[in-house]
């Protein structure tokens, strides 16, 4: 997933102020620390889902210590490093070299691709490794830096699951295509469109951007081609008006299909009745179908008062797989754990979890969801051929 939200230069220094509050965490004198960094946009508008990404990585964090790692005969004790990337590039890679400065051992999250993929260059030149739990443009374990790993599934697979479902399901012969320009909206429009007319479906193609509000314009052009569906490459604040101004403009009987950045409760809050009946994709199985979740899902609501997100779940796992990665290599050393974690094979919430040599996630899945009764129903799990 990726949006770019750009900040005034006091959210940096916010952020980086927050990161030295948490660094100065006091641990236990015969104890070895090992800082995990969990990067996310807990301020913008997509703040819910950086949120729902800091509690999973506490979470993890208090998993890992109750399992008495040892390292060199001492115990790892484990301290979480939460950072605001604001779902901006910019901020993003401040907040990657203030990790860097702080001697983190390993970093998780940063969902958005537009974050991830300068952040990670980062990290490759520090030698420090870096699991995303939501950035999912192909761009990011591509360039083949091997501290680089994603938990999720990648825009070509779940772009592939889209289009299986667009003309298996719904029997779609035209389309309307439109992304907000970000690393995430494009690279997964791009696919969508590569994948759709390797289908035999026709693709009309618009561009928005992720601060627009109006996209009547676009949807009066796309109306008058007769799409049997619309396709919208962005996330669920830029769906939710959008969804509105659909069914303003009369295209009531024209299916709605958004990709992971815009499945998510927030989106069908704010779009409310517009919604309703549409359906979106999420990289991985829907979370009462993981293999962990029931336990997963009681914790955290627990903890927080609150249902988990869908990132919670992997980021959690990553935090855990770093944890792995400590407890098999015995070592704290970074690129010890680069390393293990090419070899690691891990199951937890999410299920199993191996990487491929690129870092990606082996047995990633692509589901599909309606809005039935102002909730995001599962349809069903896709494995993209």
């Amino acid at each position: 997933m990726a949006h770019q939200n750009h900040l005034k230069f006091s959210l940096v220094a916010t952020c980086i102020g927050a990161l030295s509050a948490f660094a100065s965490t006091t641990s236990y004198a015969d104890d070895v620390v090992a800082k995990i960094a969990v990067a996310g946009p807990t301020t913008g508008q997509l703040a819910n889902l950086g949120k729902d990404v800091q509690n999973s990585g506490e979470l993890a964090i208090g998993a890992l210590n109750a399992k008495n790692i040892m390292v060199n005969g001492r115990r790892v004790r484990f301290e979480l490093v939460a950072a605001d990337d604001g779902a901006d590039p910019r901020v993003g890679t401040i907040v990657a070299q203030r990790l860097v400065d702080d001697h983190v051992v390993a970093v998780v999250g940063h969902i958005n691709s537009g974050v991830a993929i300068p952040a990670s260059l980062i990290y490759s030149q520090a030698g420090i490794p870096f699991i995303s739990s939501g950035a999912s443009n192909p761009e990011l374990t591509a360039r083949n830096l091997k501290n680089t790993f994603r938990v999720v599934a990648d825009d070509n697979a779940q772009a592939r699951g889209m289009v299986q479902f667009l003309s298996g399901q719904l029997k779609t012969k035209r389309i309307g295509l439109v992304d907000d320009r970000t690393a995430y909206g494009q690279g997964l429009g791009d696919q969508v469109a590569k994948d759709a007319g390797e289908s035999g479906i026709a693709v009309t193609r618009e561009y928005t951007n992720d601060k627009a509000v109006d996209f009547r314009a676009i949807l009066t052009s796309l109306k008058s081609g007769q799409p049997d569906a619309i396709v919208l490459a962005s996330t669920d604040a830029i769906a939710s008006p959008f969804v509105k101004q659909m069914k303003a403009l009369g295209m009531a009987r024209v299916h709605f299909l958004g990709g992971d950045g815009i499945c998510t409760e927030n989106w069908v809050r704010v779009a409310a009745s517009a919604a309703e009946g549409e359906y979106c994709t999420q990289t991985g199985a829907p979370l009462d179908q993981l293999p962990g979740s029931k336990d997963f899902v009681q914790k955290y609501e627990t903890r927080f008062k609150q249902p988990p997100q869908y990132f919670g779940p992997y980021t959690y796992d990553a935090v855990m797989v770093v944890g792995e990665a400590i407890q098999r290599s015995g070592s704290l050393d970074p690129k010890k754990l680069i390393d293990t974690l090419h070899s690691v094979d891990y199951t937890g919430v999410t299920g199993r979890i191996q990487f491929d040599n690129k870092g990606d996630q082996k047995f990633a899945k692509v589901s599909v969801y309606q809005v039935k009764s102002q909730k995001i129903t599962p349809l069903g799990v896709i494995k993209p051929l």
